[in-house]
């Protein structure tokens, strides 16, 4: 499948302008990731953005329920084909809000997030529908997380804070 094809289908790209992909579509390259392989970290400088052609990522923050122990990683979102992640790079300050492991054996269209940028910024029209599909991503996977550490963990600090 052609990368102008593979982005067209993507969550993040879907709807813009055929001329908007044919420029995005040089930035990207593909790459192959074996299951159980960390993409990045929480926390890491964002360099890529990533779309998903195969396989799946758990995207895990580090949760601390009980004071003094160690951090829990713990899955919020699991990304399928199509679906984009390592949004960070696109968005100040640059640094990873989750981490990136892969469950499966995975392969990705890679974005460097300054080329994506300095193309954003040269073509309005592509930096807006680009960064509309983005908040869109980003409005969604929030509203994921909170009901999972809400249901997760939420009724558990309730309780220990109230002393029931």
């Amino acid at each position: 499948m052609m990368i102008v094809d593979v982005l067209k289908s993507s969550e993040l790209f879907k709807g813009l302008e055929a001329r908007y992909l044919e420029k995005v579509a040089p930035l990207c390259r593909g790459a192959s990731f074996q299951e159980a392989v960390r993409l990045f970290k929480e926390g890491d400088e964002a360099k890529e953005l990533y779309v998903l052609t195969e396989g799946q990522v758990a995207l895990e923050i580090e949760v601390r329920p009980v004071p003094d122990r160690p951090a829990i990683p713990t899955a919020v979102e699991v990304v399928t084909k199509g679906e984009a992640f390592g949004w960070s790079a696109l968005v100040e300050p640059h640094v990873y809000t989750s981490s990136a492991r892969c469950l499966s054996n995975c392969q990705v269209l890679a974005i460097r997030g300054d080329r994506l940028r300095r193309i954003m910024d040269d073509d309005p029209g592509l930096g807006y529908g680009l960064m509309k599909q983005l908040a869109r991503l980003i409005s969604v996977r929030l509203t994921h997380t909170r009901l999972r550490l809400i249901s997760g963990l939420g009724l558990v600090l309730l309780g220990k804070e109230t002393g029931k």
